[in-house]
């Protein structure tokens, strides 16, 4: 990693203080062509003439959360398509998936309070692709404890009209570091010198089955049927605890979310999140054996019967290498509880801000940039994924495919995915940011975003460097993932920094490296 130009003292102290990585020693100089003369035009644009703060603003304000499938989802991606079509891009779709997905799913309403020990309302949320309630219904709070086939026989008639808890809920510590945080000097040398000697994957012993471990998946088997023999026994509504504590609601899919989805007419159980503080009161008096009574009424719908999704793309064309492409991408879709605002209403702002600055500075690029708003992603990167079989012819005509993922933190660097030959790119093209705090360059991987669809693809495909800010501790998947925990100059420091490496990349003479074929794994 080189520093050409000083972020503050600290950090030009840590980073003199560093020994010298040897990967940069190796690397012979890359001569990038830098115009300035565009760069500047695009900080004026995307620092001073911002309209991230809109984009984002009304995605999570007025179209709120973006579940694939749900109602919510549609209504996104037509206000995409909206928007890219009145900045002027070319070829906007709606993409459909050349699969189908299965039903989405609304959350209509919640009504939920505790009766007894003492009336108090009841903190949670439904999980997703979960049922409803048949109007208002009362129930008492059970705790079960079923771990094999054979402890059933206690709970059998016993069951009916009981809402379950089937966990205790876990201890929770005083938080002793700061929920948010931003990576420091040192972090960013760690990252950088780390990755330079990746560490060799570790083959299975010979004879290893391949794929999830058996042991695990037989749990997954017996959970399934411990789910519908609930539904036998009468249950009225399954409980988990919520993950964090202070009230947070994390959550995600329900139990029997593949069903649902899966099938037209299967009927799921309704299944609650609850908050930390009021699943630990219900445990502990049921465990003192203090009747708790609940009164619920929960309402889900399921939405789209044809079973099928989409992606929104729309395109700047190039000029001389237009059939080459630069792509950029985000997963649009999000989870219920909140407005999906940091995850991820905040790289899908970045993305379209980028394509808006490149469209309104009317700045020629040879090849043809392409944004890709993905849906599906929480369910395993389906949408691109999707895209990437649907297009795989042109798979080899794309330079690069650059992803935000990671929260509202402002951009620090690039995964480069095991790829040593775009390091020394992306150190020249994003040499103009280092006194906006992008100082690293790493061979590590993040995983579980859309960029893996394009590596797997042989794309060279990249996750950017973020602050974490608080997006692990505060707002991934919660219902605290709105608006409010947005860092705007963040958000415009990025989109800034994504317009102007697509511009390079896009006029570059030649195409990003690939990365080298790993070597074959040896067998016996």
């Amino acid at each position: 990693m080189r520093i050409a130009r000083p972020l503050a003292a600290a950090l030009v102290l840590a980073l003199l203080a560093a020994p010298r990585a040897p990967l940069a020693a190796q690397q012979q100089t890359v001569q990038e062509r830098l115009d300035l003369s565009a760069l500047a035009r695009i900080r004026e644009e995307g620092l001073t003439h911002s309209r991230v703060d809109s984009i984002v603003g009304y995605m999570t304000d007025v179209v709120g959360p973006r579940l694939t499938g749900s109602t919510g989802m549609r209504r996104a991606q037509e206000w995409a398509r909206q928007t890219f079509v009145s900045w002027g891009l070319a070829n906007v779709a709606i993409e459909p998936w050349d699969s189908l997905f299965g039903r989405g799913w609304d959350r209509v309403s919640l009504a939920g309070r505790m009766v007894e020990p003492y009336p108090q309302p009841l903190d949670a949320v439904a999980q997703a692709w979960t049922g409803s309630t048949r109007g208002t219904v009362t129930c008492t709070v059970q705790a079960v404890s079923i771990t094999a086939d054979s402890e059933r026989t206690r709970y059998e008639g016993k069951l009916r009209g009981a809402c379950v808890m089937r966990q205790p809920p876990r201890a929770m510590t005083p938080e002793w570091l700061p929920s948010a945080t931003r990576l420091d000097a040192d972090s960013l040398l760690a990252m950088a010198n780390r990755a330079l000697t990746p560490r060799p994957a570790t083959p299975p012993p010979p004879g290893a089955p391949a794929g999830p471990r058996p042991n695990f998946q037989q749990q997954q088997q017996f959970n399934a049927q411990l789910i519908t023999w609930f539904q036998q026994q009468g249950v009225v509504a399954l409980l988990s605890p919520s993950g964090w504590g202070f009230g947070m609601l994390l959550t995600g899919g329900g139990p029997q979310q593949r069903q649902a989805r899966d099938s037209a007419n299967f009927e799921p159980m309704p299944a609650l999140t609850v908050s930390h503080e009021h699943y630990g009161q219900m445990w502990r008096d049921v465990q003192r054996g203090v009747p708790v009574r609940l009164e619920l009424n929960i309402q889900n719908r399921f939405t789209n019967p044809d079973r099928r999704e989409y992606n929104v793309v729309a395109e700047i064309p190039g000029t001389d290498l237009a059939g080459q492409l630069v792509m950029v991408g985000a997963h649009f879709d999000s989870w219920h509880p909140g407005t999906g605002a940091t995850d991820n209403g905040a790289g899908s702002a970045v993305m379209m801000e980028a394509m808006r600055i490149l469209k309104t500075l009317a700045l020629p690029m040879r090849r043809t940039v392409r944004i890709g708003l993905w849906s599906g992603e929480e369910q395993g990167l389906i949408g691109s994924r999707d895209y990437v079989r649907k297009h795989a012819a042109e798979m080899g005509s794309i330079s690069a495919y650059l992803n935000v993922d990671n929260g509202s933190g402002r951009l620090r660097g690039v995964y480069t995915q095991s790829n040593r030959d775009v390091i020394p790119v992306f150190e020249t093209i994003l040499s103009p940011f280092r006194d906006m705090g992008v100082v690293t360059m790493t061979l590590a991987n993040t995983g579980g975003t859309d960029h893996l669809s394009f590596d797997a693809a042989g794309v060279p495909g990249f996750q950017f460097i973020q602050d974490p800010l608080d997006y692990g501790t505060r707002t991934h998947h919660s219902n605290l993932d709105t608006y409010e925990r947005l860092q705007m100059d963040d958000l415009k420091q990025a989109a800034t920094i994504v317009a102007w490496s697509v511009y390079t990349i896009a006029n570059r003479d030649d195409m990003m490296p690939r990365k080298a074929p790993a070597p074959p794994r040896a067998t016996n």
